[in-house]
């Protein structure tokens, strides 16, 4: 049986480009000298638990990976959670763990998501007055603090840090190739929301109108890359799908030539991180069956891709209808 640190040395090398040399990046990564890092790759010195936790953490390799005894071993799997607990600090977390995930595939061929989507995407908010309710919304349901959740729009300013980390997550996500699984509820969530902050009286009519104009605009982005087959910000491809048969959960699958990774929700923008092989290949294998029970709404598919968004936007018209009527109602 292929020993763990042997297992370990031969995950890392796929890991690395051709022209890197693995006793010199171990080296690096475990500040040792080129006979020590050389003694631990040719199993003549053995690895101990902070060294292995090092290695399996830089290289972002799943321990499960390497403690597994066979392929049919599959009853147990280690997971990580991307935060520990939901608080103020919450979108900071999010926006860096967001990032790190898809910068360790980068160095890699072949990089994709794909996201099954129960809920409209937070990297397809893009920069305007929308982006800007999605962070306050976001905030707001997330914080302990009353003066927090009792803030209103109108006097609520992101700070500098954040907005910087909300545009390094949107610079990472709007170029790498993607493939969406919807169905016509997944603006739902994002309506009610708006309709909602403006019934506690957090946003004003205008505010609220004008936050789902900018949520047709976001949608209307959405609508010309699926018309592409490409992202607007690259040209790595875009493929949108429709399916009303299979429940959507926001599970996102990241995967690369060398590597894949899944995240499955368990509460707002938080996920469980899977590494496990045997997991993520059954993941992987139920995402692309929801594909082929799906409507292709890419491409050439125009009376189709016309038809599905006829509807988001009409819902959209609804709920902006509703907004204007309980106004009234009030005034």
């Amino acid at each position: 049986m292929e020993k763990v640190e042997e297992k370990l040395f031969n995950l890392i090398k796929l890991k690395l480009p051709k022209n890197v040399s693995l006793i010199d990046d171990i080296s690096d990564v475990l500040d040792l000298n080129y006979d020590a890092a050389y003694r631990r790759i040719k199993g003549k010195t053995s690895l101990n638990l902070v060294e292995t936790l090092k290695l399996s953490n830089h290289y972002n390799i799943d321990l499960n990976t390497l403690l597994v005894k066979s392929k049919n071993d599959v009853e147990k799997i280690v997971i990580e959670k991307t935060h520990h607990e939901i608080s103020d600090s919450f979108l900071d977390i999010f926006f860096d763990k967001s990032v790190k995930e898809i910068q360790s595939l980068c160095n890699s061929n072949n990089l994709l998501i794909i996201n099954s989507l129960k809920d409209y995407p937070l990297y397809h908010a893009g920069n305007g007055y929308f982006s800007k309710f999605r962070i306050y919304a976001l905030t707001n349901m997330s914080s302990e603090k009353p003066d927090v959740k009792k803030l209103p729009f109108s006097k609520f300013y992101p700070s500098d840090e954040i907005l910087k980390k909300y545009n390094t997550f949107l610079n990472k996500y709007n170029k790498v190739a993607l493939i969406e699984i919807w169905n016509y509820s997944t603006i739902d969530n994002i309506l009610n929301q708006i309709q909602y902050f403006f019934e506690v009286g957090l946003t004003t009519k205008e505010e609220s109108i004008s936050i789902i104009d900018s949520l047709t605009e976001s949608i209307e982005q959405v609508e010309k890359q699926a018309k592409n087959q490409k992202r607007n910000k690259s040209d790595n491809s875009y493929l949108l799908y429709h399916n009303n048969l299979v429940s959507l959960l926001n599970t996102v699958l990241m995967e690369s030539d060398t590597n894949k990774k899944v995240f499955v929700p368990y509460t707002n923008l938080s996920y469980f991180k899977i590494s496990d092989e045997n997991t993520t290949n059954q993941i992987q294998k139920h995402l692309k069956t929801q594909i082929e029970f799906s409507n292709n709404l890419s491409g050439d598919a125009a009376v189709e891709r016309k038809k599905f968004f006829n509807v988001l936007y009409q819902k959209i018209e609804n709920r902006k209808t509703k907004i204007l009527l309980k106004f009234l109602s009030d005034n």
